[in-house]
């Protein structure tokens, strides 16, 4: 199990994405490799969706994982983005 994503998620693993990170472990890996950087939600669509007719898509379980790190990552963002706002807000106060 990949230690930051444990602390992302509390120390809980009754939502970590077993069947990603065991079915396509380069995938979760890139996941992980990208998850702060401005390429993440490029990824995350890229791997969703195709215009190649050879691929047969995701077990249900594995795109089960994939968007619920997506929608994690979304929220830690959002989060994130009020913390830097409300920080501002108490600089300015000060």
């Amino acid at each position: 199990m990949d230690a930051r994503l444990l602390k992302i998620l509390n120390n809980s693993d009754q939502n970590y994405p077993h069947a990603l990170e065991k079915q396509f472990p380069r995938v979760f890996e890139k996941i992980m490799a990208l998850w702060n950087s401005s390429e993440f939600d490029a990824y995350l669509a890229d791997l969703m969706t195709t215009t190649r007719t050879d691929r047969q898509g995701f077990p249900r379980e594995v795109a089960s994982d994939i968007i619920y790190l997506s929608m994690l990552h979304e929220r830690k963002n959002e989060a994130d983005e009020t913390n830097t706002w409300a920080q501002a807000l108490r600089d300015e106060q000060v």
